[in-house]
């Protein structure tokens, strides 16, 4: 079957099928890992939902799609990959305190986020301690031997050492203020690639 270069809807470069389909392009994916534990409730989960909005938008203009889950007790997929930063925030602005349980399973996030065939980086969100330290441990080790980066971000109550142990680098873990979470979540896309 033959193939076109031709200008998507959105006026970039596109492969279309001889049939006229566009054939998806892989971009590369930026998974967002939110704690959406009871202790993130009021202005920490505000923050975090805003920071990831922000987080979109600069991660989409570098040419990366942004996939949101959230953990709790349990972890759950939000968005699959989108490189459409406004579909992502239709989406952030439906997740709360509570919709996964109360408690930190933040081994279950990083669980999910192994299921990814394509992953640049995992960028994880969180104000408390992990309720399972050695399997998180060993599911970011698993990605980092595929070459996913680890970004954390913690606040609050969040252990600090261990999210250092977590993240690809030590210099890859921070632990800011709550009121800092935000603007902490947008800049961490300065970390990406330009893609």
């Amino acid at each position: 079957m033959r193939q076109l270069l031709t200008l998507n809807n959105e006026g970039k470069l596109a492969l279309r099928s001889g049939n006229g389909r566009e054939i998806a392009h892989r971009e590369s994916n930026v998974l967002l890992l939110l704690d959406t534990s009871g202790s993130m409730a009021g202005n920490k989960i505000q923050q975090a939902k805003s920071g990831a909005v922000d987080f979109a938008h600069s991660a989409s203009a570098k040419g990366y799609s942004t996939a949101l889950a959230v953990f709790a007790d349990r972890a759950a997929m939000v968005c699959d990959p989108v490189a459409d930063s406004g579909t992502l925030a239709s989406k952030i602005a439906k997740v709360d305190v509570g919709i996964v349980g109360g408690s930190t399973n933040l081994a279950a996030g990083l669980v999910l986020a192994g299921k990814f065939a394509e992953l640049a980086a995992v960028v994880v969100v969180t104000d408390g301690a992990s309720n399972n330290n050695r399997t998180a441990l060993d599911a970011s080790t698993l990605l980092k031997s595929r070459g996913v980066e680890i970004i954390c971000i913690g606040t609050d109550d969040a252990d600090t050492n261990f999210l250092r142990q977590l993240a690809t680098r030590v210099d890859l873990a921070t632990h800011v203020s709550a009121q800092n979470l935000r603007g902490s979540i947008q800049d961490v896309s300065r970390l990406l690639p330009k893609g």
